[in-house]
């Protein structure tokens, strides 16, 4: 961001990078600069998504402007300032997702449950363990797609008017931040074609028109039409080992971080016939499964060096829909018992979620977990239950 500011290009001075010895990690590039950069045709360019940072660039300038910079007074790297100004803008991203969750959740749901649900979207899930620590590409993803699910939501309910051009713009913005949202973006893009018709010229003209400039800027950058990180390689050889550690592992598990969602599958399941708009929970239900395969067949399943569940982070938008969906049945639950045990068991799965992603979220111990572990080298450890990543720490 501060790059584009000051030289108005994607590509990066020599000497404002540092120069370090070759990266090892398997999967990463071994050229002597930091691995997020690429050496592309002579050329130093960040190797991940730039969406995140031309999105970023009003937070940067105006944290530029208050005298904290990425770079030193000599111009090179300043490591301290980058991390300051990372977590600033992630945490205030988050919180501005937060305020989303509440008012999707108003649209069906009474205040007090709007609050509590908005609250477990934001401290019961990776928002807080993940996204609002520093700037993942997870982070304006997830804005990006809570915001959409919020106007889905609302049309659906018929309180606003259709908005094709505001969803289709969000929607390849959130493309240009992380390629996975491809996934979304097809499921949605089914669903306007089948329920609104009326609107899908516009959608389709308004996220094809993004979508080339964006073949038009990876050409003139990488001199191909996708930069190389959106053409990644996907396997099965590990699939059947990813399939459940993405679900259940101690140290990578959503279920495990994130036991509410458990909770509102099993609410989904139940009150199945009697939930409203069934067909935006079917858009969600279709995103979250595929989005779990899809993450299962990355070489790199395990998410590298971070905690708990990273990979499914992208999904908090969606299972915080279908959740609200849930929610809106178990509110006119007839049956004063049911409705009690249901009600504990659910603040039970927020209290535990809290627990375990506020762990990842301020705890040093569990931030040094997946290094001293050398997780990358050996995923497998993922595994073990008598060192979780929760407990890093504790014992």
């Amino acid at each position: 961001s501060e790059n584009l500011l000051r030289n108005h290009s994607f590509e990066i001075s020599k000497r404002e990078v540092p120069r370090l010895l070759p990266f090892m990690v398997p999967g990463y590039m071994a050229n002597g600069y930091p691995y997020q950069i690429d050496v592309v045709n002579g050329k130093l360019l960040y190797r991940y998504p730039s969406g995140s940072s031309v999105l970023s660039l009003p937070f940067v300038a105006v944290m530029n402007a208050a005298g904290v910079s990425a770079h030193t007074r000599y111009g090179g790297y300043n490591v301290r300032g980058d991390r300051y100004i990372q977590a600033t803008i992630a945490a205030l991203l988050m919180a501005i997702l937060t305020v989303v969750f509440f008012r999707t959740a108003l649209l069906v749901l009474p205040l007090t449950w709007s609050v509590v649900l908005a609250l477990g979207g934001a401290l019961s899930t990776q928002v807080w363990s993940t996204a609002s620590r520093v700037l993942w590409s997870h982070t304006w993803q997830i804005l990006l797609f809570g915001v959409v699910a919020y106007i889905l939501l609302s049309e659906e309910k018929r309180e606003a008017g259709g908005r094709p051009i505001a969803l289709a713009t969000l929607m390849s913005w959130a493309y240009f931040v992380r390629p996975t949202s491809s996934i979304p973006i097809a499921a949605i893009t089914v669903f306007m074609l089948t329920f609104r018709r009326q609107e899908f010229v516009a959608y389709a003209i308004t996220g094809a028109s993004w979508l080339v400039l964006f073949l038009i800027y990876s050409w003139i950058t990488y001199g191909t039409l996708l930069p190389g990180y959106y053409r990644f390689h996907l396997s099965l050889k590990g699939l059947w080992i990813a399939l459940p550690t993405n679900l259940v592992s101690p140290s990578r598990g959503l279920f495990i971080y994130v036991p509410s969602a458990l909770f509102v599958l099993s609410l989904l399941a139940y009150y199945w016939r009697a939930l409203p708009y069934r067909r935006l929970a079917v858009v969600c239900l279709g995103i979250i499964t595929v989005q779990w395969v899809v993450i299962s067949t990355d070489p790199n399943w395990w998410g590298g060096y971070c905690y708990g569940p990273r990979l499914t982070t992208d999904i908090v938008p969606w299972f915080f829909l279908v959740a609200v969906l849930a929610m809106r049945c178990l509110v006119d639950e007839g049956r004063p018992g049911l409705k009690r045990i249901a009600v504990t068991l659910g603040v039970l799965c927020l209290a535990s979620g809290a627990f375990m992603n506020g762990r990842g979220a301020i705890s040093d111990a569990t931030s040094s977990w997946s290094p001293t572990r050398d997780v990358d080298r050996h995923p497998e450890r993922v595994w073990n239950w008598f060192d979780p990543e929760f407990m890093a720490g504790l014992h």
